[in-house]
């Protein structure tokens, strides 16, 4: 068929995305009659891309339409990383340059895809290219991935949540320590420190690219363990700052481990330990174990005691300690501290990992773990409508005091608000805002201003106040937060330097109609060199997938990028020579939890409140 135009590119997205959509579906989506969509669907039925059969609308799933979508641009994030995994089939081991280029995005997208794919374990990336991952040691079927039981899966990815870039963390033998040392990417910058043989050959297996120490040189090939000898020490070079001791049981108040543990070495390794967490898996309680942990000397360590849901709240109160911080972690839930506290908060947080989120949730743990008057109960939505307001009102079901709201739904906003003070609970909400609730979260006239006056001096200064272009990478559709950001950097670059209304340009994320990555690089081709160009990027995600078509397409000196939010992706981008990032503006999401924290007891405690709280903004220049 001839080339697609943009109304039949959307639609054959729309319908690749789906396992079937129906003429009404598209109709309501694209706003469009039937008979227009009948038209556009044509040209793709007498191209065998598509097939209409009863009502419903299917993409015809084959090698030759693989190849059609990736070279128009339009493969799904699952289609583009399968078809990833076929191409590396072919040839084995491929440049990262080379991927996108047969993929049509930017190398920026396919390293997202990688990382995703190494953390699965389905490739192994080496220095600018990649290949399929092929295990050199023939693993026990407990040590594969897919063969973890639910209750290690849950209890891993929990462990995995405490884990930060740059922590160095002991992994004991225990099934748990195996599967997090399955999950971890090859180049994570996470030292490790294991005494099990059987975890080093797991991380060997995955070619662990960061350092792996032992805590001794005793090896007993019996027990598959590496040991302190008799008198020896830890060397005091070996720093610890999380170590996860897996429990093999827990009985009348006493925690046990492996018979095959060897104690002298475990309980060193505890007090070289900054933080401890204990780990337990549900189907061994009530097992009188042979090897007794001692976890009252580290007592003052040990952060959480983490055990899957196959125990309830109630048998939890009557088999452990009040003094054990416990948490009981469930596919998408949390329950913390159970019976020990005295208040009960309720977080709905948003299950999108990436950075900020993931930033916020970990600070929050944080802060509640050094609070000794919280239990917290957490529940994760998706982000729609429907996945919120069911996890709010289970929330409100576990009779929470208050709820911290992070689910980042607007369509949610005015039910959240009426459900909580219907019920007399109190609502914070964080980064939009609800009816009734207190906010916390930026100030987003604040941002836009200061990346606004940050640009406009950069132009006073380099450029002579003259600004030739304006883009901004933006997000499709109501999005109040991105809006508000845009408009007051926009307005206090006005006010600065003399901008024509012409040479404003929005790309935008999200839009079906437009591919966003072409719009950009056919923008950048269009645009003389020579003609002074501002980017302002108000999302990460839409930062990292320009910034090497940008840098590609445009001549430095004349291009600067202002960015939001500081990030360690962010910060490598800067140190790129003649990068055009001239800095961002941080939002400190690690600060969040401490200062959330704070505002929900001072509420819990009757203290009036602001209704408006704002986390603190910097300026990071590069």
């Amino acid at each position: 068929m001839d080339e697609m135009n943009q109304r039949q590119l959307a639609l054959l997205k729309r319908i690749a995305g789906k396992p079937h959509s129906t003429m009404a579906e598209l109709s309501e989506q694209f706003k469009l009659s039937r008979e227009t969509i009948r038209k556009e669907l044509l040209p793709l039925e007498e191209a065998g891309l598509v097939m209409r059969e009863r009502g419903k609308i299917r993409y015809i799933d084959s090698v030759d339409n693989a190849s059609r979508l990736e070279s128009s641009g339009i493969l799904s994030k699952e289609q583009r990383r399968e078809r990833i995994i076929h191409l590396l089939g072919q040839d084995k081991e491929m440049r990262v340059t080379t991927l996108a280029n047969k993929l049509r995005v930017s190398p920026i997208t396919v390293r997202n895809d990688l990382a995703a794919l190494e953390l699965e374990g389905a490739v192994i990336r080496k220095h600018g290219s990649v290949a399929l991952f092929e295990s050199s040691l023939e693993l026990s079927p407990s040590d594969t991935n897919g063969e973890f039981s639910s209750r290690i899966k849950i209890l891993g990815h929990h462990t995995v949540m405490h884990i930060n870039p740059g922590e160095t963390i002991f992994l004991d033998d225990g099934e748990v320590s195996r599967f997090v040392a399955s999950t971890l990417p090859p180049y994570s910058n996470i030292p490790i420190v294991t005494n099990s043989l059987e975890t080093l050959d797991v991380l060997r297996s995955r070619h662990y690219a960061y350092p792996v120490s032992v805590p001794g040189t005793f090896v007993a090939v019996n027990d598959a363990r590496i040991q302190l000898e008799a008198g020896a020490v830890l060397p005091d070079s070996m720093q610890i700052d999380k170590a996860f001791i897996c429990c093999s049981s827990y009985a009348a108040h006493t925690y046990f481990v492996g018979e095959h543990e060897d104690m002298r070495t475990l309980e060193a390794i505890c007090r070289r330990a900054t933080k401890v967490y204990i780990i337990l898996d549900s189907k061994f309680l009530d097992v009188q174990g042979i090897k007794i942990f001692d976890h009252r000397q580290f007592q003052s360590k040990i952060q959480e005691v983490l055990i899957d849901d196959g125990i309830g709240s109630f048998r939890s109160s009557i088999l452990f300690s009040r003094q054990d911080p416990l948490v009981i972690c469930g596919h998408d839930f949390t329950y913390r501290n159970v019976s020990k506290q005295q208040h009960r908060i309720g977080f709905l947080v948003n299950k999108d990992r990436n950075y900020f989120v993931q930033a916020v949730h970990n600070s929050l743990l944080e802060a509640t773990s050094i609070s000794k008057s919280i239990s917290l109960v957490i529940r994760e939505c998706d982000g729609d409508y429907a996945s919120t307001v069911g996890n709010l009102n289970i929330l409100l079901d576990e009779k929470v005091d208050l709820v911290i709201d992070y689910s980042l739904c607007t369509e949610s906003l005015m039910y959240v608000g009426e459900r909580c003070l219907s019920r007399g609970v109190r609502l914070i909400s964080v980064d939009y805002v609800a009816p009734g609730a207190i906010y916390f979260g930026a100030d987003n006239a604040l941002a836009g201003k200061i990346a606004g006056e940050r640009a406009a001096t950069y132009i006073k200064e380099h450029w002579g106040g003259k600004l030739n272009r304006l883009v901004v990478l933006g997000k499709y559709g109501h999005e109040p937060v991105t809006k508000l950001r845009i408009s007051s950097a926009l307005e206090h670059i006005e006010r600065q330097i003399q901008v024509d209304k012409h040479a404003v340009h929005s790309i935008e994320w999200g839009n079906p109609e437009v591919n966003p990555t072409q719009e950009l690089v056919r923008l950048l081709k269009e645009i003389p060199q020579n003609e002074s160009m501002l980017i302002m990027a108000f999302n990460l995600r839409h930062l990292l997938a320009s910034h090497a078509l940008i840098v590609q397409y445009r001549n430095c000196e004349n291009t600067i990028i202002v960015g939001h939010n500081h990030t360690k992706q962010l910060e490598e981008l800067m140190k790129v020579g003649q990068s055009p990032i001239i800095g961002c503006v941080h939002y400190n999401p690690e600060s969040y939890g401490e200062q959330i924290i704070d505002l929900a007891m001072r509420m819990l405690e009757n203290v009036e409140v602001s209704p408006r709280n704002y986390t603190k903004l910097t300026w990071v220049a590069n």
